[in-house]
This record gives C-alpha cells, sequence and structure tokens, in this order.
C-alpha cells in the first residue's frame, strides 16, 4: 500500500494505489477505515482513475481529525465481496491552522528538557543531599547529580538520533554511515 503513514489534519491529501489483482475498471473499489482507540472511525472512499485507485481529501475532509495513533485499514469490494488488504498505524499531526497550544517535541527531547530542568534545580538548590524533586508536578527521584548526568547525556544522544534521521528526511546528508562487510 501506498497510503501515507503521517497524515496532518486540516491538510489536502491525495495517492494513487495500483492494485493489479483488484483494477478499478473491473469494478473493484478501494476503502479506507481511519480507527481510533476512541471516538468515531472514518470511512474513505477511492475513486475509479483507470485501473488504479485514486484518494482526495480536501482539507475540509480533514479539518476534525483528531491528533493521534490511529489505526489505517484498507480494502478492496466488489458487489458482495470484499478483501482486507492491509492495515496499519499511522499518526495523524495536529491541525496547525486551528491549533491553540502545541508542544510538537518528541518525547525525548521533552525529557531532556525536564532532566535538564532537575539537574538546574538540583544544583541551585544547595540541598545535594536531597535526592527527590517535584517539578511542575512531576516528580524525579536520583541518588546523585551523576544519575541526573547520565540520564541527560543517554537523552542527548537520543534527540541527536531523532534529529539527524530527520535531517536524512528532509533531504540533509546523513552524516556519519557505518557499513559492515
Amino acid at each position: 500500500m501506498l497510503a501515507p503513514t503521517t497524515f496532518r489534519a486540516g491538510d489536502s491529501i491525495s495517492w494513487i494505489e495500483s492494485l493489479p489483482a483488484y483494477p478499478a475498471s473491473a469494478g473493484w473499489a478501494l476503502k479506507f477505515r481511519l480507527i481510533y482507540q476512541t471516538g468515531a472511525a472514518i470511512d474513505i472512499n477511492a475513486a475509479a482513475d483507470g485501473d488504479n485507485h485514486k484518494v482526495d481529501l480536501a482539507a475540509t475532509a480533514t479539518a476534525a481529525w483528531v491528533a493521534g495513533s490511529a489505526t489505517l485499514a484498507a480494502y478492496i469490494e466488489k458487489g458482495t465481496e470484499r478483501i482486507t488488504l492491509a492495515s496499519e498505524i499511522v499518526t495523524i499531526l495536529p491541525n496547525l491552522a486551528t491549533a491553540t497550544n502545541l508542544d510538537s517535541r518528541s518525547i525525548a527531547a521533552r525529557s531532556l528538557a525536564d532532566a535538564l530542568a532537575a539537574r538546574a534545580a538540583y544544583l541551585a538548590s544547595g540541598k545535594a543531599h536531597v535526592a527527590e524533586y517535584d517539578i511542575a508536578g512531576r516528580v524525579m527521584k536520583f541518588r546523585s547529580v551523576q544519575d541526573i548526568t547520565d540520564l541527560i547525556e543517554q537523552l542527548q544522544r537520543e534527540v541527536s538520533r531523532e534529529r539527524a534521521m530527520q535531517a536524512v528526511l528532509d533531504g540533509g546528508a546523513p552524516g556519519r554511515v557505518q557499513v559492515r562487510f
């Protein structure tokens, strides 16, 4: 399936599926169902485009999609026949035109910021013997400042990997590439 794995609510979406075993010209109709863990499912119908199946969703059709994770199920129908082709987890990104609050950082990036704040609070408090901190309702426990530093270093590596992967996806150079023979 060529369906995207990431959608942005409020954006127009278009793609073409070529299914040689189920050509649209033979009467096969491709359909998708976007299923959330809670809430109403969304049905998507592809239009015939010769032998292919074309999905065209207007921005108004995706505007109310809820951000988060969902399952996109694809199936084909012809008369009374129905065949499930695939299902995969997809990500629905928030509608930027209507969002009022947005923290688009990854979990690792948010955790890194929290760990840096915890270390700053730990060092600023003058209570190096205290091993538990409460910052903005989040409680963090450490045995020493080294535990916080180790966590920060681990999270920095993870955030660096995420940024490198995103750079490659955005067309940038991957940096160092390791090859093993």
